[in-house]
């Protein structure tokens, strides 16, 4: 008998650890810059603990799926969340003696940049183990919408204990990572030599740079999971971009901080509404339907940003792209779940999750160069532009024609696919 959501001890185990651990890292993102500004005065060495923080991150993702391939998945996240008590109840402790450095500040970003890296697709990647495969659909998708609320509620929260005392925020993060720590103890999970529906582990690659190429090949021969992940990397770059076009313009006409304030606010609340309400969605739209009404939906709303400078309607019109996004993304993430092996989610997961990562990165750089270079009205239709491409990319693909389920029972038969277990032969997709 199938065990409800709402009464899976191990899936609100898993959920809350993460839950602590994303808003506590939320309240840092946005305390620590506060607090370089404020010991060092200099907007360049903020701008590098988080660009150091960054780049951890991406280069521990490239041998991060293998490692947690091989390793078992909760003693991973155990070890991150170990690693980063210390360091940020050392920042609160030094902060409360004065005693802080700029390179122990630089530190604790790169150790949290670190820990994040092998933690979230870990936690990715054991989600299967604690749900059923009908399950995965509102698991993911409520998942989304963790990560949105930490990211609405984190600098909030962060911002009041720094105004409070510069010492709170990171005392406040060292508890949460400490009680994520704590709810994952009682966790259990298979180990990685485990037999299990997907063939175990298997005699693949014993080396660390094979199993990583392992994994990329994977996914690129799952026309499937490579088209849509192709596309949601091109509407992805755009939508940063954008984001970082209006706040340029926002500044630059000198709005209220109100309004400049609310544009966030209002890209929370929309990307939190279509987490929340992306279960429903996809009883609407097949997955192929959301990606394309994604791409046309940003292509048609982008030119609105050109009627008026106002934060609030900038705000309204991201929102509602960042509305529809977290259907897409959870029928990826879904597709992209069920129809990995057990013994490969780790690489997969940490492939989907740089490819998010350097097209997050490259997003803000694009939407700089074209805003200073061209200005206000080329940044914007150049977006817009891109994301018709995207939509018509998304409808004219043959792989994506198939793409007509979240739970990875596509219609047709797949071919030519990697010989990585005996259940790949199952795979499906069109070409």
């Amino acid at each position: 008998m199938t065990v409800p959501l709402r009464r899976n001890t191990h899936y609100h185990l898993l959920w809350g650890s993460q839950a602590l651990s994303e808003l506590g890292a939320q309240i840092s993102v946005f305390a620590l810059p506060l607090l370089i500004l404020m010991l060092t005065d200099s907007a360049v060495n903020a701008g590098a603990a988080g660009a150091v923080s960054a780049f951890t991150r991406l280069v521990v993702l490239i041998p991060a799926g293998a490692l947690i391939d091989r390793w078992h998945r909760k003693r991973i996240m155990l070890l991150c969340e170990l690693a980063r008590v210390p360091m940020m109840a050392g920042l609160a402790l030094a902060l409360l003696g004065d005693g802080v450095s700029f390179p122990y500040i630089v530190a604790v970003a790169v150790v949290d940049g670190a820990a994040a890296a092998m933690f979230a697709p870990a936690e990715e990647a054991a989600l299967p183990q604690v749900v059923t495969r009908e399950q995965l659909p509102t698991a993911v998708s409520v998942s989304a919408a963790r990560s949105y609320i930490a990211t609405l509620a984190g600098p909030g929260i962060g911002g009041f204990l720094f105004t409070a005392h510069k010492a709170l925020p990171f005392l406040v993060n060292s508890v949460t990572y400490a009680g994520s720590f704590v709810m994952l103890l009682f966790l259990r999970l298979k180990g990685p030599g485990a037999a299990d529906a997907d063939g175990g582990r298997g005699g693949g690659p014993s080396s660390l740079g094979s199993e990583i190429r392992e994994g990329i090949g994977w996914i690129w021969h799952r026309p499937v999971i490579r088209a849509s992940m192709l596309v949601a990397i091109g509407v992805s770059v755009c939508f940063n971009a954008l984001y970082l076009i209006v706040l340029t313009v926002a500044e630059r006409a000198d709005i209220a901080a109100a309004e400049i304030g609310a544009i966030g606010v209002l890209v929370g609340a929309g990307g939190l509404a279509g987490a929340l309400l992306a279960p429903r969605m996809h009883r609407l739209l097949t997955p192929r339907a959301a990606i394309i009404l994604l791409g046309w939906l940003g292509a048609a709303l982008t030119p609105l940003l050109l009627v008026r400078t106002n934060g609030y309607l900038f705000g309204a019109v991201l929102a509602a792209i960042a509305f529809l996004a977290p259907t897409v993304q959870t029928a990826v993430v879904t597709y992209q779940m069920s129809r990995t092996p057990d013994r490969l989610r780790g690489r997969v997961s940490a492939a989907l999750g740089l490819a998010g990562g350097v097209a997050g990165a490259a997003g803000p750089l694009l939407g700089g160069l074209l805003v200073d270079t061209g200005g206000r009205t080329t940044a914007v239709l150049a977006c817009s532009g891109v994301l018709l491409l995207a939509a018509l990319a998304a409808g004219l693909s043959p792989a994506l024609r198939g793409f007509t389920s979240v739970s990875g029972e596509p219609a047709a038969a797949e071919g030519a696919l990697l010989p990585v277990s005996t259940s790949d032969t199952e795979e499906l997709s069109e070409r």
